[in-house]
């Protein structure tokens, strides 16, 4: 009887301390074993870190995010509101079906091979241009961890070995304004070192 006793006054108290403390879950920034995820991009060439995916491929990489953002709690952190919102977007695009539309992931080197942000890009072929429409970031990804300007390097790198094709990031730069403001000041510093 003493033992029943027992095992429900630690079930209670193991129950209301659930309830009550905070549970923290691994930081999916780090490894296991607490150290951080660096990455680096391809130094021999930057395009090699980029990765054309199907629709469906991107979806299902998405559809991860938004259930790890999901899950993670009660409510959505308001660092990650954006990337649902983001997921949202993609979401559209990729049920619109556009032929025009090319998805391509960034992955650069680390210890583990995993997809930092996911890029829509639209082909104008009567224009000749590469428009940049969405850039979602990973809800796993920091700064820290690598810059997102090396991203933007990697898709001139791509362009840049395209005939007759123009980048254009205008409609990034007007719709996302925390890319805009990153890769515009990175535009400025270099202008400036010019």
């Amino acid at each position: 009887m003493y033992m029943i006793g027992n095992f429900i006054y630690i079930f209670r108290i193991t129950f209301i301390t659930i309830l009550i403390v905070p549970l923290h879950a691994l930081i999916p920034t780090t490894f296991p074993s607490g150290k951080p995820k660096i990455f680096t991009f391809n130094k021999s060439s930057r395009k090699s870190d980029l990765l054309l995916l199907t629709p469906q491929r991107t979806k299902f990489i998405a559809k991860h995010w938004e259930n790890n953002i999901l899950n993670g709690g009660l409510e959505i952190r308001k660092e990650d509101k954006h990337i649902i919102e983001g997921i949202d977007e993609l979401y559209n695009i990729i049920d619109k079906n556009d032929s025009q539309i090319l998805y391509i992931s960034w992955s650069p080197l680390s210890v583990i091979k995993e997809v930092l942000f996911l890029v829509v890009v639209e082909i104008n072929v009567e224009e000749n241009k590469f428009i940049v429409r969405l850039v979602l970031q990973s809800p796993f990804w920091e700064p820290k961890q690598i810059e997102s300007c090396h991203l933007k390097y990697a898709i001139e790198d791509l362009v840049d070995d395209i005939d007759n094709i123009t980048l254009d990031l205008s409609e990034l730069y007007r719709t996302n304004k925390r890319i805009s403001l990153s890769w515009m000041l990175l535009e400025n510093k270099s202008q400036e070192n010019v």
